[in-house]
């Protein structure tokens, strides 16, 4: 067995390890996020509001709510899905649940492989296992499947756009852009590909689309400033949620006033976009490059961001491992590692240190068995792997051991879960709005709280895309003037043996 062989082999065994490890779950339902687009879809189909109180009828008809308490899970999604998630409400929810589970399973294999071809210019078989055991470690893409989250497909046709426009499928690129939308908030990295004319193409049709399903979905333009008006207010009653993993819920945690805290975010957000727009307008960055390095800034400038939006990560992270070497390559694969532990999970779940040091561990040497463009190479297949390798197989061991020694304290700052830590006798004025309650479901439940602890573990995630964002900036500056990233990069010559 080869060197790379070796490092997927143990990545694979230390991922039954934090499988069978895991933390058994609370109950409820299985896919929870998409409890709340199955409801909306039949609320809109029988003329209620998607948006409103109505929701909560069809959610407690479904297996695995408490019926007896109120747990609304609201709906903010954009208008345009509404005839989709009408068409899966149709269903019962056993064969709805399951059609969504193909659909999970798919956008998971998409961000991974379509990924990996834009990181390598082609699929190699090893190299896809290698990527598939790092996709299955990476917490946010793992949480938002088993959430049902809609995050995960959007983040998909994030990903696979660059595919599609270099295959030239206009018409798949322009369906991607409405799939994106779906989490308006993931589909902005498109904005940094726009510099292409095709981009234009697919970004306009898509667009015209979103908006003629909005407002017709909606009944015309006043329904659709209720949407925003209902988005807004929601945002507003979340900006204290503990799960919100953003600078300003950091700073919040840390015990910034909330006003002051959303101020701080909202300038450091700007300056991001302008540095953004810098790197975007100049010839130095291809426009596959410019997306990467919005797929791994964005998350820092996000006024609203749970772990599964952080799925949009696992594109830069897997695409700057594959084009870089040395110290830049480590320093890739350390901000990797960070964005795929599930931070709050260790508070979340304090018996959970096992489970996040196996899989932080395979993620490392996931890392370490894929293959660099930029190591040098002997020409064969089985080449055993470079120097590189073996400094982030002990990366990867050193990130283990930082990860168990912040997991200490996690018995002493126990996160409440919703809606597990609901009262059972839970209820709210039935003339409360959706947003409020949703506000008063947090609050019950105890997340709503401010604990430094907390504040560190989600500043983990966000100092990873920091990281990232810094390296790939370096590393990818000058593919402007050199071959696509889809395209298969040019072979290097051996400058010496790997060891």
């Amino acid at each position: 067995m080869n060197g790379r062989a070796l490092l997927l082999a143990v990545a694979v065994a230390l991922l039954g390890i934090g499988f069978f490890a895991r933390t058994p779950d609370a109950g409820g339902v299985a896919l929870r996020d998409f409890e709340a687009y199955y409801a909306a879809g039949s609320t809109w189909h029988y003329h209620g509001d998607p948006y409103g109180r109505e929701i909560w009828r069809a959610e407690r008809t479904i297996p695995g709510v408490v019926a007896t308490r109120d747990e609304l899970l609201p709906f903010v999604g954009p208008p345009f899905s509404l005839p989709l998630w009408d068409a899966l409400s149709r269903l019962p929810w056993v064969w709805a649940a399951g059609v969504w589970h193909v659909v999970m399973l798919a956008s998971f294999a998409t961000v991974v492989l379509a990924g990996l071809r834009i990181a390598a210019g082609k699929l190699v078989a090893f190299d896809a296992c290698a990527a598939l055991v790092m996709g299955a470690t990476f917490a946010p893409l793992t949480s938002g499947a088993a959430l049902g989250q809609v995050a995960l497909p959007a983040c998909a046709a994030v990903v696979a756009m660059p595919v599609l426009l270099r295959l030239r499928f206009g018409y798949a690129a322009a369906f991607g852009g409405l799939v994106a939308a779906l989490q308006p908030n993931l589909a902005l990295a498109l904005v940094a590909r726009l510099r292409e004319p095709r981009s234009w193409i697919g970004a306009a049709a898509a667009f015209a689309i979103a908006l003629g399903g909005s407002i017709v979905a909606m009944e015309g333009l006043g329904g659709i400033g209720h949407y925003l008006a209902v988005l807004h207010d929601h945002a507003y009653a979340e900006r204290d949620a503990a799960i919100q993993t953003t600078l300003a819920g950091v700073l919040r945690g840390f015990g910034a006033n909330s006003d002051v805290a959303g101020t701080v975010a909202a300038i450091v957000a700007l300056a991001i976009v302008a540095a953004l727009a810098v790197q975007c307008l100049s010839r130095r960055y291809a426009p596959d490059a410019c997306l990467v390095l919005a797929c791994a800034a964005l998350p820092l400038a996000l006024p609203f961001a749970h772990e599964h939006d952080f799925n949009i990560a696992f594109l830069p992270v897997i695409v700057i491992v594959c084009r870089s070497a040395g110290a830049a390559r480590l320093l890739a694969a350390g901000a990797g590692i960070a964005l795929a532990v599930d931070w709050l999970g260790l508070a979340q779940r304090p018996g959970s240190t096992l489970e996040a040091c196996s899989l932080a561990f395979a993620t490392g040497l996931a890392i370490a068995a894929l293959r660099s463009s930029e190591a040098p190479e002997r020409g064969s297949p089985s080449y055993a792997p470079s120097r590189d390798a073996t400094h982030l197989a002990v990366l990867a061991a050193g990130a283990t051991l930082c990860i168990a020694l912040v997991a200490i304290p996690a018995a002493h700052h126990v996160l409440p879960t919703w809606p597990d830590r609901l009262p059972n006798t839970f209820a709210v004025a039935r003339t409360m709005p959706a947003p409020d309650v949703w506000h008063a479901e947090q609050a019950a439940a105890g997340i709503n709280a401010r604990d430094a602890y907390w504040g560190l573990l989600r500043l983990f995630p966000l100092t990873g895309c920091a990281l990232l964002w810094a390296v790939g900036s370096f590393v990818l500056r000058g593919s402007a003037r050199s071959e696509p990233l889809s395209a298969a990069p040019a072979p290097r010559a051996a400058a010496h043996p790997s060891t």
